[in-house]
């Protein structure tokens, strides 16, 4: 079978020289998977066999900018001048010589076939490969079968658990295409040593599920059935009905939000909805997370957390929730937590409208007004400016000239 599968021109030309040095170059992994689910291909894998690392590299180099830091798991990273950027490797072998995801050894072997190859792959749906100079589907694994039956399944259920990452990779890719779980597959889930991982590659997936995923309930459901939800976050609470909200938080229709680290907190502050603060404070340990992509998500989680239950948002409320947490993120939890209350929505117009949807406003008066007014630097003056914004957030005073004569009405009595 051939496919038609549209290659970056960068990816034509390594496929090129590779095939003129006597090798040949191969598309494998996700860019064929989403190739044929119809989805645009983001991620460009090459794989090249019958040519030695250094051969590879040399070639390489007559093509972009090689960046050699996987050189030792034999992996290239492969750039234009317009910025795109392909991994480039040779076919590998994966030994378990430790606990947990590290406890890997990875060797590269130009000569192992294409068959021997993919044995290494998770699923079978990410072990197709295709020829980039004739366009030919290899498919040792049944790959194209299990995508057309929406299925996923292991590749070698021998080899799959010596990573044991792959287990919560099953989970947001059943999340993210919605796909059903082969039993094999599931059992090894389950059996997975997830207490082995680091927080960082339990983070890496999570966000995955959390930002990739249309049908996180299907992902989460799984991750329960086989404990792997109870054994990495025994502190939060396990409540069900939430996968439901989280779906419609992916999905909408509803608010849309940007950029990633806010959508991202949102997902996690409606998976934690019914956790305690303390406990969901617990949670966001083991995943690690403080910042993601500069956004302060786990600051902004914490703070959104105790305000989820306010029921009819005045003027006067968003405001004063602003200085606690971040009104957008608050009101787009509550829209997916109540779906049939039209409240969260006309709240983030108005919030939008107030020009607090994401901080606080600024004071109308600050020190140096009052010290202009005669006012000493102190404690004092600190009661006043918090009493005078108190105001200003209540919708007493609506500007400066408002909240000045304020502040003089307060010296003169």
């Amino acid at each position: 079978m051939n496919l038609d599968l549209p290659l970056p021109r960068i990816v034509e030309r390594i496929g090129a020289a590779v095939a003129d040095a006597g090798g040949r170059a191969f598309v494998v992994g996700g860019g064929v998977r989403d190739h044929l689910l119809g989805r645009a291909v983001k991620d460009w894998d090459v794989e090249v066999h019958g040519l030695s690392l250094d051969r590879l590299e040399d070639l390489l180099r007559g093509v972009g900018r090689v960046n050699a830091v996987g050189r030792s798991f034999g992996v290239f990273k492969v750039s234009t001048r317009g910025g795109r950027e392909i991994d480039v490797s040779i076919p590998r072998r994966d030994s378990k010589v430790g606990p947990g995801h590290r406890g890997i050894s990875v060797e590269g072997d130009p000569d192992m076939t294409p068959e021997e190859s993919v044995r290494r792959r998770d699923l079978t749906i990410n072990a197709m490969m295709v020829d980039v100079v004739d366009g030919g589907l290899l498919d040792p694994a049944g790959g194209l079968t299990d995508l057309r039956a929406r299925q996923l399944r292991a590749v070698d259920d021998t080899t799959f658990l010596e990573d044991p990452l792959r287990a919560l990779r099953v989970v947001q890719f059943a999340a993210r295409f919605g796909f059903s779980v082969d039993p094999s597959l599931e059992a090894l889930c389950a059996a997975a040593s997830v207490d082995e991982l680091p927080a960082e590659r339990i983070l890496g997936e999570w966000v995955k599920l959390a930002l990739r995923g249309h049908a996180p309930a299907h992902g989460l459901d799984l991750a329960r059935r086989t404990g792997l939800l109870a054994r990495l976050f025994p502190e939060r609470v396990d409540t069900p009905s939430l996968d439901a909200a989280l779906d419609r938080l992916a999905t909408g229709p509803g608010p849309t939000l940007s950029p990633e680290g806010r959508r991202l907190a949102a997902f996690l502050t409606t998976w934690l909805a019914h956790t305690p603060p303390a406990d969901a404070e617990a949670t966001l340990d083991r995943l690690g997370l403080f910042r993601w992509l500069g956004y302060p998500c786990r600051d902004r989680i914490l703070a959104a957390l105790p305000e989820l239950t306010q029921a009819t948002p005045t003027p006067a409320w968003l405001r004063h929730l602003s200085t606690r947490a971040e009104p957008e993120l608050v009101l787009t939890v509550q829209h997916v937590l109540r779906p049939t209350d039209p409240a969260p929505t006309a709240a983030l117009a108005l919030a939008a409208d107030l020009g607090v949807l994401h901080d606080k406003p600024d004071p109308l008066v600050q020190g140096r007004d009052l010290i202009a007014l005669g006012v000493r630097p102190g404690p004092a003056m600190g009661e006043q400016l918090k009493s005078l914004y108190a105001r200003q957030l209540d919708g007493e005073l609506h500007n400066r000239e408002e909240a000045l004569t304020a502040a003089r009405e307060s010296l003169s009595g």
